[in-house]
């Protein structure tokens, strides 16, 4: 019995619709065309330097899923105060001339390049791929709701530069460069950097407390953490009522101000004349209760949420203190 003219073409056109989608789930199977991408991933980099990007902005590599692909990017510098600075200028610069931002921009020539559905496509830029480090920046680029969409992540810490030129100093002019150089050596700023901290912070302001400063590395990088201090930062933190009253009526001595942990990260960079050095201090910061005598792992809680404008005004202070400490004779 013959089928009628009607259904033939119906199952042909079935058939073909089949093909297609299978033809489709294959070609959506992306790690087939790894070569490919990886191809791009040089023309990419080709990009970035003919648009002027490259100096600041490098392909670190890709990741190839069978339904996603991600670009990653980074900067010639792991340092975050330099990659910080470095992307507010990018993106200054890029937007000041067009109407798009960076982040659109970056997004666009990806999936023009790879040849993949936007919703397929992600660009990440971290400020470091050590995987012993924690990246402090974080720039996540992706398709989503009809728009690119960006996820971002900065550094919590506060970050202040101390340029410091000490062959204009008085009392400078007699010694050589050399001279100069040797008692404003990186190894010498930072042993008068951790001698003013010693000093500042190995005297307790509270009762029971004792504070301790903590070398955690003192090479290319000095980095240093100060535990148990008391109304270092938190000023005006005050004895909660409680205690109070206990050391009042019972003759007590309890001391439940807020513990605080300061985290420092110190780096030196000389100037090409040599004829200073920018000091660039980041100073993290944490308090946790004061009522137990040790504040137990997760117990700290980041000065950011509800202190940042005590932090900054202690990093603005802080910075002043050692451009002083290091010009001392």
């Amino acid at each position: 019995m013959k089928q009628p003219l009607a259904v033939l073409k119906a199952l042909s056109v079935c058939t073909a619709l089949l093909a297609c989608t299978v033809l489709n789930a294959q070609a959506d199977n992306l790690r087939q065309d790894s070569t490919f991408f990886n191809q791009q991933k040089t023309i990419y980099q080709r990009w970035l330097n003919q648009s002027g990007l490259g100096p600041m902005l490098q392909v670190e590599g890709l990741s190839i899923k069978e339904d996603r692909i991600s670009l990653y990017l980074s900067f010639p510098s792991s340092d975050i105060n330099f990659v910080v600075r470095s992307w507010e200028s990018l993106k200054q610069n890029f937007e000041a001339e067009r109407p798009i931002t960076l982040e659109q921009q970056l997004f666009y020539k990806m999936i023009s390049l790879m040849e993949v559905r936007q919703s397929m496509a992600d660009v990440q830029i971290y400020d470091t791929y050590d995987l012993r480090r924690e990246p402090l920046f974080f720039r996540g680029i992706y398709f989503e709701d009809g728009q690119v969409k960006v996820e971002e992540n900065n550094p919590k810490s506060k970050i202040e530069e101390v340029p410091i030129f000490p062959a204009n100093l008085r009392g400078m002019k007699d010694m050589s460069e050399a001279e100069i150089r040797e008692a404003f050596s990186r190894e010498a700023v930072y042993e008068k950097v951790l001698e003013y901290a010693r000093g500042r912070y190995g005297k307790a302001k509270c009762e029971q407390r004792y504070p301790m400063v903590r070398v955690l590395e003192n090479g290319a990088v000095l980095r240093f953490e100060v535990e148990d201090l008391c109304r270092e930062v938190l000023t005006d933190e005050a004895n909660p009522l409680l205690a109070r009253i206990l050391n009042s009526c019972c003759g007590l001595n309890y001391n439940w101000v807020k513990r605080e942990l300061l985290n420092f990260i110190i780096t030196y960079r000389e100037f090409p004349d040599g004829k200073g050095f920018i000091l660039t201090i980041e100073i993290d910061g944490k308090y946790g209760s004061g009522i137990y005598d040790k504040v137990r792992r997760g117990g700290y809680l980041s000065m950011e949420v509800d202190f940042d404008d005590y932090l900054e005004r202690y990093a603005d202070s802080f910075k002043e203190a050692i451009r002083k400490a290091i010009l001392k004779k």
